[in-house]
């Protein structure tokens, strides 16, 4: 009988699909992907030791003076917030920073409180431009400001009161303040009440004028 001849088999068909599907799937994906990693990143919060405004009632013109330059250790002059953990180790943490330089900060506290307590409306805080020759300068040197944890806060400064250069009294201040809460925002809270202490000490021992 004779042989039957081979049929061919056909090859498979391949289908294609659209460009534009594939196109849209990809862009799918790749935006699932940033919005994976948008959604993965903490926000960053920033906080301030703010300053307080002097009572309109309560000034009087009083000599001018300029709070600062303020000098804070190189370990806490950083914008992230550090704590000291286990008396040792610092830990800092990018998600939660001051809103500006921190001798900045406490300068402007300083300055804020101590006009208030003083009742002198021309205290400023160092960098300046509104006094061309004030009566009185105050430089301060931080030796300690720092939390222990979320468990208190501590600062350690000297300062110097000087007139056209020549100083007129000097000091050291040395407190601590607990933290009302286990968070960021009471800790920067008890950094201004800290901030606070030290300018009620500076306006009990500064002379009159």
């Amino acid at each position: 009988m004779p042989a039957r001849p081979s049929v061919p088999t056909p090859a498979p068909a391949f289908v294609r699909r659209p460009a534009s599907r594939c196109a849209a799937g990809l862009w799918a994906l790749v935006l699932s992907g940033l919005l994976a990693a948008c959604g993965g990143t903490p926000p960053i919060r920033h906080y301030t030791l703010g300053g307080r405004d002097v009572p309109a009632s309560a000034v009087s013109a009083g000599p001018s003076l300029v709070v600062g330059p303020v000098n804070v250790p190189e370990r806490i002059d950083r914008p992230q917030m550090v704590r000291l953990m286990d008396g040792s180790r610092l830990e800092m943490t990018d998600g939660h920073r001051w809103a500006g330089p921190l001798k900045g900060e406490l300068a402007a506290r300083v300055a804020a409180t101590l006009g208030r307590e003083r009742g002198w409306s021309r205290v400023v805080a160092a960098p300046q431009t509104s006094l061309a020759n004030p009566d009185l300068s105050l430089p301060i040197d931080v030796q300690r400001f720092e939390a222990q944890g979320f468990e208190r806060v501590s600062l350690e400064a000297v300062w110097s009161l000087r007139r056209a250069g020549q100083e007129l009294a000097s000091g050291r201040f040395a407190a601590s303040e607990p933290v009302s809460g286990g968070d960021y925002a009471a800790l920067a809270e008890a950094h201004g009440r800290l901030a606070d202490a030290l300018a009620r000490d500076l306006a009990a021992r500064l002379p009159a004028n």
